[in-house]
């Protein structure tokens, strides 16, 4: 049998003691939904005062149970399979992080994972230009892993003098906090002459939030980016979160429900951007959490060609075509917030899905003839 090596143990072991943490935070809520549910109906109408509550000693057991079990679930999982690494572990570890991710950052939970340019060396300095890939929530570099990606990747590498770069990212926190923090990246990062950006779903939000706060900062990396392409980005939101909340607010209009708000709450901030697109803090900062209306749109970069592509379930040529499951066309191909645009290049393929989207062929080549008419003009 393989040893476990010290780098893989630490990492095994870093994030089994994230895990935990986030299986005691998460009963500890679950506990206090049943705990408020259970005061609801025990004292209707606040009969027995408002700081009535029932049971603490019961409760408080269970609290203490959900926390020995979240180290046994742990210490479970590692001892299984020590040897069981990076590709199931990573993924399993970006889904939590979009769903739960500014809580893991609020507890300094190890688990969180950290804004990362991949691979880690620099872009090479004999390169002309850097392409930079952005996946979207939940997800990771792997997504970009098919062959209709790696050929046009041979084929940036060709005809563009491309180097390649992946960008790995907590998706659960504000779109905007990782907007700065892409900036601040970009900004201490050595670039080639030229920068194109390719966002999948929120990835193509976070590129845009990276470019605006980079061109008000006046950093010099925003001058070098030429083209940023959003493919099935929700620029007017997504339609998904906003039944969702809609669904929390709901549940808020009784006290034997309300407690329930508390599970629904936990999603995360990234996940909350969502429901309008927002990418600025400007955007959701001073507002209530499950706000139903809109705020102010964010211009789109004046000097950055720009390509915004949907996808539609829909036959072709349908007279109203569907989304692509998870965001409308009008939505990612942003028609009513951006009707007449500068610089923007709207695109929308048929039976084509969300997640499909960044597998077919047809998506690369339009990116690619996208390209070359830039060149060419």
């Amino acid at each position: 049998m393989k040893k476990l090596g010290r780098h893989t143990g630490h990492t095994m072991g870093r994030n089994v003691g994230g895990l935990a943490q986030l299986v005691t935070r998460f009963g500890n809520e679950i506990t206090q939904v049943v705990q408020d549910i259970h005061g609801a109906v025990a004292n209707p109408f606040s009969l027995r005062g408002h700081d009535y509550t029932p049971a603490p000693m019961v409760y408080n057991l269970i609290r203490y149970g959900f926390r020995q079990a979240g180290n046994l679930a742990g210490m479970a999982d590692l001892l299984a399979d020590p040897q069981r690494e990076l590709r199931d572990s990573l993924d399993l570890q970006s889904i939590i992080n979009g769903i739960f991710g500014q809580l893991l950052v609020e507890q300094n939970n190890r688990y969180a994972l950290p804004m990362t340019l991949l691979p880690k060396a620099p872009p090479s300095p004999e390169a002309d230009t850097l392409v930079i890939f952005l996946h979207g929530l939940c997800m990771n570099e792997a997504c970009w892993n098919s062959p209709a990606a790696d050929a046009f990747c041979q084929w940036a590498r060709q005809n563009l003098n491309a180097d390649i770069r992946y960008l790995r990212y907590n998706t659960g926190l504000h779109i905007s906090d990782n907007g700065r923090k892409l900036a601040g990246l970009l900004a201490h990062t050595a670039l080639p002459e030229r920068v194109i950006l390719i966002g999948h779903s929120m990835g193509g939000l976070v590129a845009r939030s990276a470019l605006h706060q980079g061109r008000e900062r006046d950093d010099s990396w925003v001058n070098r980016v030429s083209h940023l392409a959003c493919l099935g980005s929700p620029h007017q939101g997504a339609l998904l979160e906003r039944f969702g909340n809609e669904a929390n607010r709901l549940l808020g209009r009784t006290p034997y429900s309300r407690p329930l708000m508390r599970l629904a709450n936990l999603r995360s901030d990234g996940i909350r951007d969502l429901r309008f697109g927002y990418v600025l803090e400007d955007q959701w900062r001073d507002r209530p959490l499950d706000d139903p209306r809109p705020t102010r749109k964010v211009p789109l970069d004046p000097q950055v060609q720009q390509l915004f592509i949907a996808g539609s379930v829909s036959e072709p040529n349908h007279a109203q075509p569907r989304g692509d499951w998870l965001v409308t066309t009008d939505s990612a191909l942003a028609e009513h917030l951006y009707p007449q645009a500068d610089h923007l290049t709207r695109e929308l393929f048929y039976q084509m899905g969300h997640m499909t989207m960044i597998e077919e062929t047809r998506t690369y080549a339009r990116v690619q003839r996208w390209l070359d008419e830039s060149a060419a003009t």
